[in-house]
């Protein structure tokens, strides 16, 4: 009890009755003993008589709250300077003395209580910090259970967690070991005492709950079990889990205190039991979003503001922007390691990139393109579309941008453009010369001499076949790309093939000297007519870029046990830039676009194709004393 509130009693006491009213820690020590002593039941005023002065007496539930009023003397008592009181007047200062007691007695309880329950709300205060301390639900729930078991005094404490059928699916314990839990065997489902909480939520105190109608006994090796408190841990009216507390350590049953304790526990673990199971599911969707993004072909990039950050990427944005992305990174630190440009090559702004637009501008942007650097210096190009996520008040919480590497598709663009150009060229040079010469004969033939007429009609010819030569390279390669090449193998005797293709190209190019040497007897299992097409491509590419009177030669011989044919020309041979690319589609050269040379860039692209569908290889080198040499090979045909 506060110090100012008893003296305030007492000092009331002392003025109503005219005597002096002290408690037992004023007193001296031979007073307060007499007090003690006479003092034997609670809440009775009793007369002791110290050194000849007269003394009233009286203690509270303990003698720890002793009041003493005195000294006085009464009318028979030797004259002294003590006050004197009456018989009556005695007696009054009893019964006063008596109630001054009591009331002292209540304010101290509700004092001690107080002072109880500022510990125990420390205490829970103290368990509540260590519960939501962690977000990990079974650490949660390990820490509840601990926690109330240290609270209550208990000896063993166990946290059940219901399934949605109402049995349990999870049973965490504290103060039984591994051991002990492994020799109990199954953990309990619900039955018996445990079942009462599940089926009827509210608290339950046992002394024995062995005793009660609803028990059903331990298993083997468990370790016995007496008082019991039970306490669910409701949110919402829903029932999250139940704690369970037996063995209270002092050999005595739980108290209400114990309960009211316990119960304080359990309403602030429901708060950390629902925040861990949101935030175990919100890590649940986060894992469930990140593998959806991973498994996207795009490369995906979420944004978060306050502060500016990169918090979740897939693999596929590590992959096309070619450095390890790992999140969370600062929203510039990000930006700077691929800087961007727009089409025309000048540097785009912080604040006009597409993911910045959408994350502090709230912008919805679609189809913007972009180019864009790599660390390794590779440049691309980028189609990127972005959008804010925003929460109920509009406020933009994240952005998302979907990023598409669409260099391929821009290159492809641009080849397709330079191809439709080039063909138009292709196939209006020899159709000009046909339609030219056929006029020609047709109108004035009467009038040419037989050397004109022969001519015209010898220039008809080689157009004409260099229009089909075009056409059935444009339709084989349609074929393959649309998956409907076929091939019918048979024994080439690679002498005989390799001449014919020579004679055919000799034709059109009368002024080049072709030298052919060709390993003896020797055959390939392979499509003659793909053969042909192959040799006749690598024979005019060597032609158009060799000078008139140079040497083209060709060469078979058996290599690794395949035929491998080679074709070499001595003309400007092909750049270090352009030696890569010689076998893409629609790639040309850039001495061929220099030179006016003619072609689709279709003829090596096609060869290629041809060559790998059976099996082999086809190499471009270019030759230390100049020139080009392409190489390919064939299968070898068994010998029986």
């Amino acid at each position: 009890m506060p110090v100012n509130a008893m003296s305030t009693v007492l000092g009331a006491l002392a003025a109503a009755i005219g005597v002096d009213v002290r408690s037992s820690s004023s007193l001296p020590v031979a007073i307060r003993a007499a007090a003690l002593r006479a003092a034997t039941e609670p809440f009775a005023s009793r007369a002791v008589v110290v050194d000849s002065e007269r003394y009233l007496c009286c203690r509270g539930d303990s003698l720890r709250m002793l009041i003493v009023l005195g000294p006085y003397r009464i009318a028979q008592d030797i004259a002294r300077d003590a006050p004197l009181l009456s018989a009556e007047m005695e007696t009054r200062a009893a019964t006063a003395l008596e109630a001054t007691t009591r009331a002292y007695n209540d304010l101290d309880h509700v004092h001690r209580e107080r002072l109880e329950l500022a510990n125990q709300m420390e205490v829970v205060s103290n368990a509540v910090i260590a519960v939501t301390g962690h977000l990990g639900i079974e650490i949660v729930l390990q820490r509840i259970v601990d926690l109330a078991r240290e609270l209550a005094g208990a000896r063993y404490a166990a946290l059940g967690v219901p399934n949605a059928q109402g049995a349990l699916e999870s049973f965490i314990t504290s103060g039984i070991t591994a051991d002990e839990e492994t020799m109990i065997g199954n953990r309990p489902r619900g039955l018996g005492i445990l079942g009462l909480l599940l089926n009827e939520p509210h608290t339950i105190r046992l002394a024995d709950l062995n005793e009660h109608p609803a028990s059903i006994g331990f298993p083997p090796n468990h370790p016995p079990m007496k008082s019991f408190l039970g306490v669910p841990i409701i949110t919402r009216g829903r029932v999250l889990g139940n704690l369970y507390l037996t063995e209270k350590r002092s050999g005595t049953e739980f108290t209400d205190g114990d309960a009211r304790l316990v119960e304080l526990l359990a309403r602030h673990a429901a708060v950390a039991i629902e925040n861990a199971q949101l935030y175990h599911q919100t890590e649940i969707d986060r894992l469930r979003l990140k593998l959806l993004i991973d498994q996207m072909p795009e490369a995906v990039i979420v944004a978060e503001p306050n502060p500016e950050r990169v918090t979740i990427v897939n693999r596929q944005a590590s992959e096309l922007l070619g450095w390890q992305i790992e999140p969370p990174i600062a929203l510039d630190a990000f930006l700077a390691m691929n800087p961007r440009f727009d089409l025309s090559g000048e540097p785009i702004a912080r604040w006009d990139a597409p993911l910045v637009q959408s994350l502090l501008q709230g912008k919805v942007v679609t189809l913007s393109e972009f180019a864009t650097m790599r660390p390794d210096g590779q440049r691309l190009t980028l189609l990127v579309n972005g959008a804010p996520l925003v929460d109920e008040r509009d406020t933009v919480i994240a952005a998302v941008a979907v990023f598409q590497d669409y260099t391929r598709i821009k290159d492809a663009e641009q080849l397709k453009d330079d191809f439709l150009s080039l063909i138009s060229h292709e196939l209006r040079t020899p159709l000009t010369t046909i339609r030219g010469g056929s006029h020609m004969l047709l109108h004035e033939g009467s009038s040419l001499d037989a050397a004109t007429r022969e001519a015209l009609l010898a220039d008809i010819e080689r157009e004409g076949e260099r229009l089909q030569f075009i056409i059935e390279n444009m339709v084989q390669l349609a074929n393959i790309r649309a998956g409907r090449y076929t091939m019918e193998t048979e024994p080439l005797h690679m002498r005989l093939v390799i001449e014919r293709a020579v004679n055919t190209t000799r034709e059109a190019a009368p002024d080049r000297q072709f030298d052919v040497s060709v390993e003896p007897n020797l055959f390939a299992e392979a499509d003659p007519i793909s053969v042909d097409q192959i040799l006749l491509n690598l024979l005019r590419n060597a032609f158009k870029y060799t000078p008139p009177g140079s040497r083209v030669e060709v060469s078979a011989r058996r290599h690794h046990g395949m035929v491998e044919v080679a074709v070499r020309d001595h003309g400007p041979g092909i750049s270090d830039e352009d030696l890569p690319h010689v076998f893409e589609r629609f790639r040309r050269g850039s001495a061929s676009q220099q030179s006016r040379v003619e072609g689709m860039g279709v003829g090596l692209y096609l060869a290629k194709n041809l060559v790998e569908a059976h099996g082999g290889t086809i190499h471009a080198v270019r030759p230390s004393d100049g020139g080009t040499l392409f190489s390919f090979t064939l299968p070898l045909l068994a010998e029986d």
